[in-house]
Order: structure tokens, then C-alpha cells, then sequence
């Protein structure tokens, strides 16, 4: 019998929340019988920290290493370092997809299915190869509009290039067997301006680390951010609203790194705080009491993109302060299930309404039930594996 494939950039040991998403959900294909395998990068964020010590890469190739994660084999193709220049980034995605598609022809006939996860955005040149070349069924999970993305925070700004890279895309799409977006605001979409109709399935994400089961210190006026620090976050703007909106009693603690992590760190003050990316355990420890963190997005930006760091926030008994356009996704969804503050930077209209509940124990109170019950039904792990599952 034939095995499933789960191809993804990231994976641990390297520690991206959406990488350990995929390994979760392989871990869980695994644990219900199916002789699944994963084919991923080595180690690209923060090299040095993230490896942990008890994962062990034994190279078998040239380029290829080989370790597990949770008894699940994983194949790592040699990667260097992440770069944050984006003509060195994107030579390093083509690199690894050259050999991920060298890897995939040699052992073509080993898989049924392969799960494809969209990050980086030119992988949708290997769901081609998949389907078109290769005939082999494929899971096309699709998180983010990567052209639409660039063409809104201004990453591209050649016209011609954008056509072709939302062809490719869309192609991408409609060739694939089943796509799976996170979002409903996002299959609307698809369906309506990529006019993708193929067999196309909404499932929300869900934090592949462990639910936290301490309340956070409800009096505390303190917010954080955790994740990367580039365009698409726009966590500038954020910053001069804190700095001009909160009073001075309210702190804004920020970890992470990216391409706009000087830039913020040059707007420290005695209110905002800027760190650089630090461990999951250690954030824990620094941010157990907080009870607000911060999801941000470029204004620009409605159902392009789902920030994964939401659900991360949600596992750790958090009430989200999200600062993003009020028709996106994730500005809806927190709405749907009444587990934060909506903000949106381009209509600032309501900010006593958002200062009375930044300081409301009762909103608090009853917001972080609310975290409760959606950890514990919609984006519950073992709910959202059986729903992957159901796709072979």
C-alpha cells in the first residue's frame, strides 16, 4: 500500500507554528494507522536555538537529511539560514524546490497523496509538478493569496509580473485534487475572483502547542505582540496608536524579528518594549499575566491572509486585540466568537468603546470563557486532523 506525503518549508525541529502545524497533523494521520511521511527543509529560523538537542538530522545524501518527529519520518532538504532579502529568498525557495522536486520524481511511485502547505508562495510551482507531471492526487492547503499580498502592502509593483504570478497560482489551484483554505471569507474568494471550483473545503488551524490552562492577571494593562516583524504586519502603525490612544499605565511588550524589526525597534519608549524573537517557553513565562495580544495586519489586507499566531494566542488563554481592516478574516472571526477587540485602522471611530473594554474585568472575564469553549470545539486538534483525514 502507498504511503501520504506531507510536504512543508518548515518543520521541526525548526520551532514556526505552521510547520509544527503540519507535523501535528501528520503525527495525527500516524496515530490513526496511516503510514504517513513528511518532506521539509532543514532548520532555516534562528538555526542555532532551535535545534533541539534530542532531534537528530543524520544525512543520508548530498543534500538530504533524515530525522522524526513523533514517529513519523522526515525527510530535510539541506537549507541555509533564512534570509529577510528578498532576491536571496526567493533564490533559496527555488533551490529547495529544485531538489523537493528532484526527491518527489525519485520516489513517485511510494505515494498516494501528497499534502502540499502553500508557504513559500512559489510553491505553487510544485503542485503543478505534482498534479500535471507526476499524477499523483493532491491536498493543495492554501493559507495565504500570496500575489494579492504583494500587490497590496506594494511588494510588487510590476502589473505584468502580478498577472503572471496569480496565473500560476490559480492554476496551481484548479489543479489540484482538493483545496483547503482557513478561512470561509477566503473560499469565497477563490471561488469568486480565481473562479477555482474544484473540491474546495474550509478548515480552521489550531495551535500545535499544548492549551495553557492559567488565567492570565485580569487587572494588568499590558499587550504583546510574538511572531514575524515584517510589511504585511504593519506593526508600526499600531505602535503610534498605542503610543497616542492608551494612557501611560499600559505597556506594549513586542518579540519577534523580520524586515521591519529595526524600524520598530527604533519607536521604543517607555510604554513599548522591543525584543527580539525568544523562545515559546520563555514568552510563556514573560507574558503569563498579560491578558491582551496584539494580531496586526496591514489595513490593506482583508481575507488575504489568516495570521497562524492567532490560534498560538488563543492556546495561551489570551484575548486578542486585533488591529486590522474590519472585513478581514480574522477581524470576522474574532468577532464570530466574541474572543477579543476589533480595531481597524482605517476607521477609528470607536476608541471609547475600545478602551472601556481594554479596562472591563467583566469583558475580560467573559471573553477568556469564550477563548475557552472555541479551544475546545472549533479549533479543536483532534477535530481538525479527522477533517484532514476525510480528504484520502
Amino acid at each position: 500500500m502507498k504511503k501520504i506525503l506531507f510536504h512543508s518549508l518548515t518543520i521541526p525541529p525548526d520551532k514556526v507554528s505552521t510547520g509544527m502545524l503540519v507535523a501535528e497533523i501528520a503525527s495525527g494521520f500516524k496515530d490513526r494507522g496511516v503510514d504517513v511521511e513528511i518532506l521539509a527543509s532543514t532548520p532555516q529560523y534562528n538555526f542555532d536555538s532551535n535545534i533541539d538537542s534530542k532531534v537528530e538530522l543524520k544525512k543520508i545524501s548530498k543534500n538530504l537529511y533524515e530525522s522524526t518527529y513523533k514517529n513519523v519520518k522526515v525527510f530535510h532538504i539541506s537549507s541555509k539560514k533564512r534570509s529577510y532579502t528578498d532576491s536571496k529568498r526567493i533564490f533559496q525557495w527555488l533551490k529547495f524546490h529544485y531538489h523537493s522536486k528532484k526527491y518527489l520524481f525519485k520516489h513517485r511511485n511510494e505515494y498516494s497523496h501528497i499534502f502540499l502547505f502553500s508557504y513559500p508562495p512559489t510553491m505553487n510551482i510544485v503542485g503543478i509538478f505534482i498534479s500535471k507531471f507526476l499524477k499523483i492526487k493532491l491536498i493543495y492547503s492554501y493559507w495565504e493569496l500570496y500575489p494579492e499580498i504583494a500587490e497590496k502592502v506594494n511588494r510588487i509593483k510590476n502589473k505584468f509580473i502580478i498577472s503572471l504570478f496569480k496565473s500560476i497560482d490559480t492554476f496551481a489551484l484548479k489543479s489540484a485534487d482538493s483545496v483547503v483554505l482557513n478561512s470561509e471569507e477566503l473560499e469565497e474568494y477563490i471561488k469568486n475572483e480565481r473562479l477555482v471550483k474544484n473540491n474546495l473545503l474550509t478548515i480552521n488551524h489550531f495551535s500545535p502547542f499544548l492549551e495553557l490552562e492559567e488565567r492570565p492577571n485580569i487587572n494588568k494593562k499590558s499587550i504583546f505582540y510574538a511572531g514575524n516583524i515584517g510589511k504585511p504586519q504593519n506593526i508600526p502603525l499600531f505602535v503610534n496608536y498605542f503610543n497616542e490612544s492608551l494612557s501611560n499605565e499600559w505597556t506594549l511588550n513586542i518579540y519577534g524579528s523580520g524586515e521591519e524589526y529595526k524600524h520598530v525597534k527604533s519607536l521604543e519608549n517607555e510604554k513599548v518594549v522591543v525584543n527580539e524573537y525568544t523562545e515559546r517557553d520563555k514568552l510563556i513565562e514573560l507574558t503569563s499575566d498579560i491578558p491582551f495580544a496584539l494580531v496586526s495586519l496591514d489595513p490593506n489586507l482583508t481575507i488575504e491572509g489568516f495570521p497562524g499566531k492567532t490560534f498560538d494566542y488563543l492556546s495561551m488563554n489570551k484575548i486578542i486585540l486585533c488591529f486590522a481592516n474590519e472585513n478581514s478574516a480574522v477581524a470576522r472571526f474574532i468577532e464570530k466568537y466574541k474572543v477579543g477587540i476589533n480595531i481597524d485602522p482605517k476607521n477609528i471611530n470607536n476608541l471609547g468603546d475600545v478602551i472601556e473594554k481594554l479596562n472591563s474585568a467583566h469583558f475580560i472575564e467573559e471573553s477568556l470563557n469564550n477563548v475557552a469553549i472555541l479551544n475546545k470545539n472549533e479549533i479543536n486538534k483532534e477535530k481538525v486532523i479527522d477533517k484532514y483525514l476525510s480528504l484520502i
